[in-house]
């Protein structure tokens, strides 16, 4: 890092800390699988969970985008990211909790968390998540535990494996943005980079968080 890039994010960081706005409690960011898996992408990962310790943000989720492919295949490179995803996690402060969901959104590994919590869905889209908590609300209804009349917003939400609702999305590469959290999202503010995940800097989060408080957030309305 030459000394131009070190004072300009000394600038940002001062900026962000003098401020009376907030910084997201909650970030989400969505990767392709193209990402984790190109040389240093893991590396990035773990750069970037560090970034967001340092700022004091408390909950990150991170989407990994698994490509079409032939089903063989996809499962293969899912339980692959899974265990790198689980491995490199393993190896970072006892203060960072995580948990890794796989493909079916079955939880793959845990760690409690006391500074920063790490969501990581290996091809687990929203859609499926709000398929599986609706189908779970309907079999607690056939079984007689709730009543229909009783099913609220609160009902489906508690079913989700994320329970919280992200301040700011990020999608790298000004790419689309996926299904992901699509129920929690729904008033998250978006942030669409056109710098690459290979070359995603902390300097680039910086800017980021500092737009996302000069935004006036609405909330649907």
């Amino acid at each position: 890092m030459n000394i131009i890039t070190s004072f300009y994010e000394k600038y940002l960081l001062e900026q962000i800390t003098r401020t009376s706005a907030k910084v997201p409690e909650h970030v989400s960011l969505v990767l392709s699988e193209t990402d984790l898996l190109h040389p240093g992408g893991f590396v990035k990962l773990r750069d970037y969970i560090s970034w967001c310790r340092q700022l004091d943000i408390r909950i990150t989720s991170i989407y990994v985008d698994v490509l079409d492919t032939e089903e063989q295949l996809r499962t293969e490179i899912i339980g692959q990211l899974t265990r790198k995803l689980s491995e490199v996690l393993s190896k970072m402060p006892q203060g960072l909790g995580f948990e890794i969901y796989t493909a079916d959104g079955e939880l793959s590994a845990r760690r409690d968390a006391t500074e920063l919590l790490v969501y990581i869905s290996v091809g687990f889209g929203g859609r499926e998540e709000v398929t599986k908590a609706v189908l779970s609300v309907l079999s607690d209804v056939k079984e007689g535990r709730i009543s229909p009349s009783d099913i609220t917003e609160a009902t489906i939400e508690s079913r989700l494996k994320v329970k919280h609702e992200p301040d700011i999305f990020i999608r790298s590469g000004g790419k689309h943005l996926s299904d992901f959290l699509i129920w929690q999202a729904v008033y998250s503010e978006l942030y669409f980079t056109d710098v690459n995940w290979r070359n995603m800097r902390k300097l680039d989060i910086l800017r980021i968080i500092r737009d996302f408080q000069k935004r006036q957030r609405r909330f649907g309305r």
